[in-house]
């Protein structure tokens, strides 16, 4: 899988990562992220064939409605850092972040069907009340968070729940962006003696949200054709 995948991931990874600030040569290289991307989805499609139906690799990223599917790992205002685990099949605690950071801002989680540029799912936050852990959501796609880090580019797509009318019920308006740069951009400080930082690069509209979630979908379809599984 790993060659033919690996060309696809870097010829799309040339558009993902054009304009990411390199924080003095702190990022992977574009080869890097892409044998990471490779080696990684290969094996979370190999933990995931334990599960007859398995969130990530089994649930579409768009419904017929158009809105996006979404699996909460972290619920807003929470403090306990939770990873997806394909081999579980659900969340895991990965760790609990120091009180100072107050919880996370905004429900975060991740795109099913889809693989980003170090093999991990798409990043998805989810704007509202707190979500619990584990549960896939429904929304409709308001922006695109652009950020990077000691990894390299690590956007991410923002949704809002929508009503009955299929309208969002969170505005991703100028002061919403600005509390989620402070504190994305800021969350990794207590971490940077580690050599970890992050940066809030820019902000994208839905269409460039639902843009990037496609080409990450595109990632996941030609692994899992290319793995046969």
């Amino acid at each position: 899988m790993a060659p033919r995948l690996a060309v696809a991931i870097l010829i799309a990874l040339a558009v993902q990562t054009s304009g990411c600030e390199d924080r003095g040569g702190g990022g992977s290289s574009s080869a890097q992220i892409t044998f990471t991307a490779a080696g990684q989805l290969g094996a979370s499609l190999r933990a995931a064939e334990a599960h007859d139906h398995h969130i990530w690799r089994d649930t579409p990223p768009f419904n017929a409605d158009h809105t996006l599917n979404v699996v909460v790992e972290i619920p807003a205002g929470s403090l306990e850092k939770r990873e997806f685990d394909m081999a579980a099949n659900a969340p895991v605690l990965d760790r609990i972040l120091p009180a100072s950071l107050v919880g996370y801002p905004i429900n975060y989680g991740f795109v099913p069907q889809t693989v980003s540029y170090d093999g991990d799912p798409f990043d998805g936050l989810v704007l509202g009340p707190p979500v619990s852990s584990g549960v896939l959501t429904r929304g409709i796609i308001v922006g695109l968070m652009h950020m990077s880090d000691e990894k390299g580019p690590d956007a991410k797509v923002i949704v809002s729940p929508v009503d009955d009318a299929g309208a969002p019920l969170h505005a991703l308006n100028d002061d919403e962006r600005q509390r989620l740069d402070a504190w994305f951009s800021h969350y990794k400080d207590w971490e940077a003696a580690d050599g970890k930082w992050s940066d809030v690069t820019g902000w994208g509209d839905a269409a460039d949200g639902r843009a990037f979630v496609e080409r990450m979908h595109a990632f996941f379809r030609a692994g899992r054709h290319n793995s046969g599984r």
